[in-house]
C-alpha cells in the first residue's frame, strides 16, 4: 500500500505504537474530545468507552474501520456503522481478569472492615457474560459460595444452575456485570431500581463496576442517606465524569472506572483491536500478544490470609483514597486523570492481572 492508513487512537490505549509501527500513522487524541475535525482525512477510529462514535462524528469522514478497546458497545451506534459499511470491533472479554480482580478486593476490604470471614460469604454474581464467568472462575478455585443469575441466558435454556434475580439479592455480596440494555424485556437500564434498593440490609454489599446506569443513582442517593442501607462500592457512575460528592462521602468504595485498568487488560485490547483492524483492511498479523508484556511483578505474600493476600496485590482502597480526597470543584477533571494513571499503583508497582504476578513464597493464589 502506497499510503499510510492514518488512525486516530485515544491516547489511553498502550501498545498501540508496537502494534500499528510501520502499517499505520498514528494520531493520538483524548478520548473525550475526538471531533469530526479531528478525524479528518483518518481511515479508523480507535477508542474507549467516553468516545460517543455516531453519525454526528462519522457521516463526512472517510473512516472505514472503528475498533474499542473496551467490551461494552454502548457508545457505538452499530447500525448507523453497520448500515455505512463501517467495520466496527469491541475487544469483549479482555479485561475480564482486571474486573474480577477488582470485585475480589472490594470484598475483600468489606471484609476486613467489618471483621467477616470470606469464606464464609455467598456472591451473587449478575450477568453470565465474560466478567461474570470469570468471577465464578476465581470463587471456585478459592472455595466461595456463589449464586449466578443471568435471565437472558435462563431464558435461552443455557447454564440450568441459573436462578433468579429475588435469590441473588439475598446474598452477601451482590456484583453486577451487565451490559447496559435500554429497551426490551431484558432491559438492564435502571435494573437495581429503588424497589431492589429497598431488598438489600447493612449486613450485605452492593458492588456496580459495569455500567453507571444499571442502578438507578438518583434511587441511589436516596438509598443510601436512608440509615441501615447496604454498604456499596461504586466504579461507574451514571454521570461520570460529574461524580457527586454525596455518593464519595457514603459509599465504601468509590473509583474512578478503573475496575478493568490492569496493565493486562488495557495491553489485551489494543491487541484485540489490532487483529481487528488487519482483518477490516486484509493486512497480515504481525505482531503477537505476548510481545506487549513485561515480566511478571514478584511478591511475597507473608500471610496465609486470603482477604489480606487479595489487597497485598491489588489495594483497591487506595485508589479509592485518591478520589475521594479530591474537592467538590475539582472531582470531575481528576476523574480522568485517574483513569490515565490507574494502572500505576500507590506503592509504585504497575497493577497485573493475578498471572501477571510471581508469588516468591508457598501461599501463592492461584488464580
Amino acid at each position: 500500500m502506497n499510503t499510510p492508513l492514518k488512525i486516530v487512537v485515544d491516547q489511553n490505549m498502550p501498545g498501540i505504537d508496537h502494534l500499528f509501527s510501520g502499517i499505520a500513522e498514528i494520531i493520538r487524541a483524548d478520548g473525550r474530545c475526538i471531533s469530526a475535525e479531528t478525524l479528518k482525512d483518518a481511515d479508523a477510529l480507535l477508542c474507549r468507552s467516553i468516545t460517543r462514535v455516531n453519525s454526528k462524528l462519522l457521516q463526512n469522514s472517510k473512516v472505514k474501520f472503528v475498533g474499542t478497546a473496551t467490551i461494552g458497545t454502548d457508545h457505538l451506534d452499530t447500525n448507523w456503522l453497520e448500515s455505512n459499511n463501517i467495520h466496527w470491533s469491541n475487544a469483549a472479554g479482555c479485561n475480564a481478569a482486571a474486573v474480577a480482580q477488582y470485585v475480589l478486593s472490594a470484598i475483600a476490604f468489606w471484609c476486613k472492615s467489618t471483621n467477616r470471614d470470606i469464606h464464609h460469604l455467598t456472591i451473587g454474581i449478575v450477568g453470565a457474560g465474560n466478567v461474570g464467568t470469570e468471577l465464578a472462575r476465581c470463587l471456585d478455585i478459592l472455595n466461595i459460595k456463589y449464586l449466578l443469575c443471568d435471565p437472558p441466558l435462563k431464558k435461552a435454556g443455557h447454564h440450568s444452575s441459573l436462578v433468579e434475580m429475588k435469590d441473588v439479592i439475598k446474598c452477601d455480596v451482590v456484583t453486577l456485570h451487565v451490559p447496559i440494555i435500554r429497551q426490551g424485556v431484558h432491559s438492564t437500564h435502571h435494573l437495581v431500581s429503588a424497589d431492589i434498593l429497598s431488598l438489600l440490609g447493612k449486613n450485605q454489599l452492593l458492588i456496580n463496576s459495569s455500567r453507571g446506569s444499571v442502578v438507578d443513582n438518583r434511587a441511589l442517593y436516596e438509598y443510601l442517606d436512608q440509615p441501615n442501607h447496604a454498604h456499596v462500592v461504586l466504579d461507574v457512575y451514571e454521570d461520570e465524569p460529574n461524580v457527586s460528592r454525596f455518593f464519595l462521602e457514603q459509599t465504601l468504595i468509590a473509583t474512578p472506572h478503573i475496575a478493568g485498568h490492569t496493565l493486562e487488560g488495557k495491553l489485551r485490547g489494543s491487541w484485540m483491536i489490532y487483529r481487528a483492524f488487519c482483518h477490516a483492511f486484509g493486512l497480515k498479523e504481525t505482531r503477537a500478544e505476548c510481545e506487549l508484556y513485561p515480566p511478571s511483578n514478584e511478591i511475597t505474600l507473608k500471610t496465609e490470609d486470603l482477604a489480606d493476600q487479595l489487597l497485598l496485590i491489588y489495594d483497591i482502597h487506595a485508589d479509592s483514597d485518591r478520589l475521594k480526597k479530591q474537592n467538590d470543584n475539582s472531582i470531575a477533571s481528576h476523574f480522568d486523570m485517574l483513569r490515565k494513571d490507574a494502572t500505576q499503583l500507590p506503592n509504585g508497582r504497575v497493577r497485573r492481572d493475578y498471572s501477571g504476578w510471581s508469588f516468591q513464597d508457598d501461599n501463592s493464589l492461584a488464580l
